[in-house]
């Protein structure tokens, strides 16, 4: 348990060293500014491209309008800036042979892996928060209607997710000999997930309703315990994905 406390905060402080937090934290601040700004001006720029008077149909913005942009922000680009950020973190360390002399040292392998595990769980969380937060505060700001009773369900599960595409960036630079490769194979899983989200007959058994029900769990039109067996394959992805990144560390030659 040293050993892991020790390398995690190696972990970190080479996160903040190479600018990676960094970045991430910058990133998602500037979605958290954006995503109630763009809901209040939308209307007005598609208003000023229709004719005169065909404005004036368009509805007036709403809290909605702004987790809407925070869920489309989360998912097709926060997630994926993460996933490049991070996709290299295990076979960087592998083919620069900067481990060896920490594991010939007595370094314990599963350390290695953990450890690098928990920081980019960290680093997801910590950026979830701080957009969060940024889009509560300007949401209530710009609309103080009332409209989004349910955040906790909708952010749960899409901070469960997140938890598990970070497993397989994980997993994905474990097996690959260089970031391009991890990249290519977390990808691979993202796109094949939400491929799977055209069977709606499996919606609520597929870890990827998680981002694809939020403006329904965020409304109270579905509950998140209708996706009891999603979540609960969610976490055993992620067990699944760890365990493999432990064994493929340990058999490789380092």
């Amino acid at each position: 348990m040293n050993q892991l406390m020790i390398l995690i905060k190696k972990e970190f402080i080479e996160s903040i060293k190479t600018k990676r937090f960094l970045i991430a934290e910058i990133i998602f601040v500037l979605f958290g500014l954006m995503n109630p700004l763009l809901a209040k001006l939308m209307p007005k720029i598609i208003g000023s491209t229709l004719p005169k008077g065909a404005s004036a149909a368009i509805p007036a913005p709403t809290s909605l309008d702004s987790w809407t942009q925070f869920f489309k922000n989360m998912t097709q680009l926060g997630l994926i800036i993460l996933v490049i950020l991070f996709c290299d973190i295990v076979s960087h360390e592998l083919a620069n042979g900067y481990l060896i002399n920490f594991l010939t040292k007595g370094l314990s392998r599963w350390v290695v892996v953990l450890s690098k595990q928990l920081l980019v769980w960290f680093v997801w969380t910590i950026s979830l928060i701080t957009t969060f937060l940024v889009t509560v505060g300007y949401t209530n700001y710009y609309f103080n209607d009332h409209l989004s009773r349910h955040l906790f369900p909708a952010v749960f599960a899409l901070w469960l997710f997140g938890l598990l595409l970070m497993t397989v960036v994980v997993t994905g630079s474990t097996v690959s000999a260089n970031g391009m490769k991890g990249l290519l194979i977390t990808g691979a899983f993202y796109a094949l997930g939400m491929f799977s989200t055209v069977f709606t007959g499996f919606k609520k058994i597929n870890p990827f309703s998680l981002i694809n029900q939020n403006m329904q769990f965020l409304q109270g039109k579905q509950s998140l315990g209708e996706y009891g067996v999603a979540l609960a394959i969610t976490v055993i992805l992620m067990l699944i994905g760890l365990a493999i990144s432990l064994i493929l560390f340990n058999r490789k030659r380092v």
